[in-house]
């Protein structure tokens, strides 16, 4: 049974480095061309044995529990026994194609999608970097590559957390203003791409209007499996982007009254030392759902270095096209990637917008007066070439906070409090959460889009993700950190901006 607000259920401290976040880990480099093969063995998968492992619980004299995971990194690596190919018309299958398959021993998995790719299966000994460049060379291929894997990189409402003032993430962007203009409207969707939503979180349940589940390398959707999330991260993106709220009970989202669209696009973790990564492949069959069943705004709270030409990039694209505004995390990788402050896939995306993550320095615990905001030490923030948009709140715990095993000890200033799953496998399955990364920043800016379409069409207008990007942009506040791109998010101004 679930319980209200923080009560006997545990309530999850996740201490996230933002381990799903597909553009909240690594860094990248701009625009879609492919980088020049690497050595002749496949890029390894990354090890997963440093991520799910900083998760835990602590947990108070009244048998309270929260769940910590601190901001998370991961590097580059691609889908084994895989390559994914675009053709400029379906037509362009020929011999000549068919000829090179085979001499790749090559072949079909699942049916070439909207765009004309399609995955194909290949000996796992083969390096996928040079298989796709034999590919991209025969006439009538747009393009060839490897999959990338992508990772996890968070009017005044009565929820408790929030009353509690816990929720410092939501007052510090301005939301109660932005409130007072408008509470968003249901029929503005939300599409979420990430690791599944917990479908007995009583503060998503009636929210989420479809989902599906794209979890095979393939492109192809997952009918027989669940978009429950077992995971954590993905519910907690949905929970700030807009979370039931005004209901009473845990947590207030940023986009109050929108609605949600859940695509699980990670595997199911199998043990508790787990950290799947998706493949590019599913995220662009995802997004391309999202697009034909109304989301307005996508969410992307993943990403890895480079950029997938064949599914990713042309499914972002067609969703900029079609109206829909896609939002993405710059990464997590800066305090590894010193001198190299670039963006990841598919925030480094053209027409996307990128979201940094930004922090506050307290001057005494869960005190928000005197504060000083800055930019999170692990964000990403672009450089001349892949430019930040904006950064909103991601949190930036201090060692201190990540080894806080009380929760009388926990500075919620240095944390995004919201949602988790009661199915997760690590971190103890629990109802709330304390996250950190640019996976949780980016949200914000999704629930903020959302609402600035549900006013405008209030007005019976539209708003093109351009717009919204410039508007948003244009509004930002000055937090005085060079690394902020155009600023801290500011959704009352925002709001105020939009037609």
């Amino acid at each position: 049974m679930r319980h209200t607000a923080i009560a006997s259920s545990v309530l999850s401290a996740a201490l996230v480095t933002g381990c799903l976040a597909l553009a909240a880990c690594g860094g990248g480099g701009g625009g879609s061309s492919m980088p020049a093969p690497p050595p002749p063995s496949p890029s390894p998968s990354p090890t997963a044995s440093n991520c799910a492992s900083t998760a835990r619980t602590v947990i108070d004299a009244n048998g309270r529990g929260l769940t910590i995971r601190g901001p998370h990194s991961r590097g580059s690596g691609i889908v084994g026994g895989k390559v994914a190919v675009r053709f400029n018309n379906p037509e362009m299958y020929n011999s000549a194609v068919s000829k090179v398959l085979h001499q790749l021993g090559a072949s079909p998995i699942g049916v070439m999608n909207v765009q004309g790719a399609i995955t194909f299966a290949i000996s796992p000994t083969q390096n996928p970097y040079r298989a796709a460049a034999l590919i991209r060379g025969v006439p009538g291929v747009a393009a060839s590559s490897p999959i990338f894997q992508r990772y996890t990189l968070s009017t005044t409402p009565n929820d408790q957390e929030y009353l509690a003032g816990h929720q410092w993430d939501m007052n510090i962007i301005h939301m109660p203003d932005a409130w007072s203009i408008t509470e968003g409207s249901p029929t503005v969707k939300i599409a979420v791409i990430d690791t599944g939503y917990d479908a007995q979180n009583q503060d998503l349940t009636g929210k989420v209007t479809q989902s599906i589940v794209f979890d095979k390398g393939t492109g192809q959707a997952d009918a027989a499996a669940t978009a429950q999330d077992n995971d954590g991260h993905g519910t907690n993106v949905s929970g700030i982007a807009a979370a039931d709220t005004n209901n009473t009970i845990d947590v207030a989202g940023t986009g109050w009254n929108v609605g949600l669209l859940e695509a699980r696009v990670f595997p199911l973790d199998t043990t508790i030392n787990g950290c799947p990564s998706a493949a590019s492949n599913d995220v662009g069959a995802a997004i391309d759902w999202a697009v034909s069943n109304g989301a307005n705004v996508i969410n992307l709270s993943l990403g890895s270095d480079q950029a997938d030409p064949v599914s990713e990039e042309p499914a972002v694209a067609r969703a900029i096209a079609h109206g829909v505004i896609v939002v993405a995390a710059a990464g997590n990788g800066n305090a590894s990637k010193v001198g190299q402050p670039t963006l990841v896939f598919p925030g480094a995306d053209i027409g996307v917008i990128s979201v940094g993550a930004s922090a506050l320095h307290d001057i005494a615990p869960n005190t928000l007066a005197g504060g000083t905001e800055y930019v999170a030490s692990y964000s990403n923030y672009g450089n001349a070439n892949e430019p930040l948009d904006v950064v909103a709140p991601g949190g930036d715990p201090s060692t201190q906070q990540t080894n806080c095993n009380s929760r009388s000890c926990i500075d919620y200033l240095q944390w995004i409090l919201n949602l988790y799953t009661t199915t997760a496998i690590s971190g103890g399955g629990s109802q709330l959460a304390l996250f950190a990364g640019t996976s949780q920043a980016t949200p914000h800016v999704s629930g903020l889009a959302a609402l600035m379409v549900s006013k405008a069409m209030a007005g019976g207008r539209s708003l093109t993700p351009a717009q919204a990007r410039q508007i948003i942009d244009a509004t930002a506040d000055n937090i005085g950190d060079a690394k902020q791109g155009h600023g801290r998010i500011n959704a009352f101004h925002a709001l105020q901006q939009t037609p």
